[in-house]
């Protein structure tokens, strides 16, 4: 009996704490199941890209805009664990992608002491190697964040030493410059690995990410703005010294008020905001003139919970251009004209994966059209679900290239509802195709729409990749959008040339 009684209050205790539990994990969920309630536009938007235009030197999809960011890293050219990368490559291939992505930490590759390449190969090198050569197979170029000492890298090699302890700027920063010159010359188009593959100038690294949110992730570059200024700077020389053409990319930062007063203190060079070492070396720095892309982070869901109010990629991209745009004539001395390329380079709705994989895919192809017609020219598609795969690879399938990308709710007839529109013109001619993307403002029901048209026949492709031919009457054509209460399916209406106009025997109707 007495037993019985004792277990009997570590019972209730195990019941209580499962609760407890279980209303934290509802919590969390419920928390992170919000939504932007609004995605006002970018105030002044980025025109497209000149025609001819063509960054990187002119490399095989290089000037695609969709980034991919599949999978898990090593930060020495394999998954986590060791395991190679060639299913998430696969991923990417498979949804049409162009690019892929890979960290590389300086303190794996150089763990001991710096590699002497001509001497030896170690094996975190020849893992590297691998995962380049695996790309290229499939056509996709590398964006190289290389090299990350903070985040997930754990900060310098012991060797290199650190200015302030537990924070990123190595004591020895030409030996992280010097570093990335071997990168470089290993993997840049006509470097050692291209040479010995046969590639030559055609395939090889043109694109370099300078680190992994340095304003605060693990290990940072806290309170050392200007000691990133001087990373990026020595870096971006090394790199330029090997590839005249390579495109140096940073800060890759998640944009917030405390990032943007941090990316600030990088553009400063006046103000000196670094460790104590690197004032008294009293040498002045800046990103500002060193850097071909700007590039940026946001979850727009996971962002929104935790700031309480709306964080979207037009938010987060008009934050950072401005800091940017700010600076661009302040210091003297470091002065770099405006910037014209921000890449975002990571991002998710979460990284959770609340929003349910319908929603996560109607999110994937609103992002992306919103982020183009900012002026953002490269978005990042990072660990697509199954789901958001079938969205992307449709979306790109119809706009391999979406520039420009254009609000447009003023060129249609709202019949009802609330829908939003914008429209891509394949060229600037009067009779030019256009693809129109629409979909019903989540959580004001379902809406209609006319829109104007140039062809007899209009192609519909939705979300889960499904295509139906819609008849046109009077040049206009009459769409029905379905409403959501957090992320309505958009709808892409393809109106060109290319599409059969002889007319097929049946119309499917968009349900």
């Amino acid at each position: 009996m007495r037993r019985s009684g004792c277990l009997k209050p570590a019972k209730w205790g195990c019941g209580c704490l499962a609760l407890v539990l279980l209303g934290l994990v509802a919590a969390v969920f419920v928390f992170l199941n919000r939504v932007p309630k609004t995605y006002p536009p970018a105030a002044n938007p980025l025109p497209p890209p000149s025609p001819g235009h063509s960054p990187g030197g002119g490399l095989d999809g290089f000037d695609s805009p969709y980034l991919g960011h599949t999978g898990s890293w090593d930060g020495k050219g394999g998954a986590m664990g060791g395991w190679p990368k060639t299913k998430d490559l696969d991923k990417e291939l498979d949804m049409g992608l162009r690019w892929t992505f890979m960290p590389v930490y300086w303190r794996a590759l150089e763990p001991e002491l710096p590699v002497d390449l001509a001497k030896e190969t170690p094996p975190a090198w020849r893992a590297l190697d691998a995962f380049i050569i695996a790309a290229h197979q499939r056509k996709l170029n590398v964006l190289m964040q290389a090299p990350v000492i903070g985040g997930n890298a754990g900060g310098p090699p012991a060797w290199a030493g650190r200015r302030e302890k537990g924070k990123s700027a190595p004591v020895n920063m030409d030996a992280a410059a010097a570093f990335t010159g071997k990168l470089a010359a290993r993997y840049a188009p006509g470097g050692t690995l291209a040479t010995r593959e046969g590639w030559q100038q055609r395939y090889g690294v043109r694109a370099w990410e300078l680190d992994n949110e340095p304003n605060g992730y693990l290990t940072y570059w806290k309170d050392q703005g200007a000691d990133y200024a001087e990373f990026v700077t020595k870096v971006a020389a090394a790199i330029r010294q090997v590839d005249p053409q390579a495109v140096i990319v940073g800060p890759a930062a998640n944009i917030g008020s405390e990032s943007l007063a941090w990316i600030e203190s990088t553009l400063d060079a006046p103000a000196m905001r670094g460790s104590p070492e690197f004032r008294q070396r009293g040498q002045p720095y800046s990103i500002g003139p060193a850097l071909d892309v700007v590039s940026f982070h946001i979850y727009e869901g996971l962002d929104t919970a935790f700031a309480g109010k709306d964080r979207t990629i037009e938010v987060a991209f008009s934050e950072v251009r401005d800091v940017f745009e700010r600076w661009q004539n302040r210091a003297a001395g470091f002065t770099y004209p405006r910037k014209e390329e921000y890449w975002h380079t990571e991002g998710n709705f979460d990284f959770l994966g609340v929003l349910s994989r319908e929603r996560r895919a109607a999110w994937r192809v609103q992002f992306l059209t919103r982020a183009f017609a900012a002026g953002v020219r490269k978005a990042m598609v990072m660990d697509a679900s199954r789901a958001e795969q079938t969205a992307v690879c449709a979306y790109i399938r119809v706009l391999p290239n979406p520039f420009p990308m254009q609000r447009a709710n003023d060129r249609v007839k709202v019949l009802s509802g609330s829908p939003v529109v914008f429209c891509h013109l394949d060229n600037t001619n009067a009779d030019a195709g256009r693809v129109w993307v629409l979909w019903a403002t989540a959580g004001t029901g379902d809406a209609e729409v006319e829109l104007p048209t140039l062809r007899k026949q209009v192609r519909a492709v939705l979300i889960d990749g499904t295509e139906n031919v819609m008849a046109v009457t009077n040049e206009h054509l009459r769409i029905h959008l379905l409403g959501e209460s957090k992320m309505a399916p958009p709808v892409l209406l393809v109106d060109r040339l290319s599409l059969n106009e002889s007319g097929l025997s049946e119309v499917a109707p968009l349900e």
